[in-house]
């Protein structure tokens, strides 16, 4: 009985790590912001905190960061040597052991799975992908009324034409009538927009598009091994 309990709760669990949903979400309103949210954790990408100055700061606290910053130069210093090395072995490696160029026909057959896997990942992530549009209000102005006009008049017609397009999709969500407008202000000098956009997608959708490339994958994996073998047995 315990056995099932812990095997129910560990299904319980997956189940609800795979319908996990991340969200990207985007705002603009004379300053852009962008944040990551899982569940209830919410993480600001941009814009970035402004950290404290000189003035605001304890003797403690700068030495710590005087630290920290002597510590990341001298792993940075590091790391480019080991870099450095690391290209002239690789170097030496290829001056013993010269690689064969690829033929025209097997660079062909790269092409052709890069792009069918592409196509693939691409086709299947914006048939997940979650777009909703929660706002958009846009105020056309240039300092000029015949100017501002033609403005108008010209975003108006392609932000139509546009809703139109994105309407019938069924993972696009467009704005209420409330949180939507496009107007002219002939008073202002520079036009403003306030928006904010959401992308997300789940967990198991991420998994699912990974395995239909693996999947697309697999056959070339498998004929170039065949292509392989079938060498190796006329040497």
């Amino acid at each position: 009985m315990t056995a099932l309990i812990v095997i129910g709760c560990i299904l319980l669990f997956l189940f609800m790590l795979l319908w996990l949903k991340a969200t990207i979400c985007i705002e603009y309103n004379g300053e852009l912001a962008l944040f990551v949210k899982v569940l209830f954790i919410k993480i600001r990408i941009l814009p970035k905190k402004k950290k404290a100055g000189p003035h605001s700061m304890s003797a403690k606290k700068a030495e710590k960061i005087k630290r920290k910053l002597e510590k990341k130069a001298e792993k940075k210093r590091q790391k480019a040597i080991e870099k450095k090395q690391k290209k002239q072995e690789k170097k030496h490696l290829l001056e013993k052991y010269p690689q064969k160029k690829k033929s025209v026909s097997e660079i062909i057959d790269i092409i052709k799975m890069a792009t069918d896997i592409a196509k693939t990942v691409i086709k299947a992530f914006f048939r997940h992908l979650k777009i909703k549009v929660a706002r958009l209000h846009v105020n056309i102005a240039t300092g000029d009324a015949a100017t501002t006009a033609i403005a108008y008049g010209a975003v108006s017609e392609a932000a139509f034409y546009l809703y139109q397009a994105l309407e019938p999709l069924d993972g696009v969500s467009l704005p209420k009538q409330k949180n939507f407008s496009i107007n002219a202000d002939y008073l202002s000098e520079e036009s403003s927009i306030d928006v904010k956009i959401a992308f997300s997608i789940r967990v198991w959708q991420t998994l699912h598009i990974a395995f239909k490339a693996l999947f697309r994958l697999i056959p070339y994996l498998v004929k170039n091994q065949a292509k392989k073998q079938k060498t190796n047995n006329n040497i």
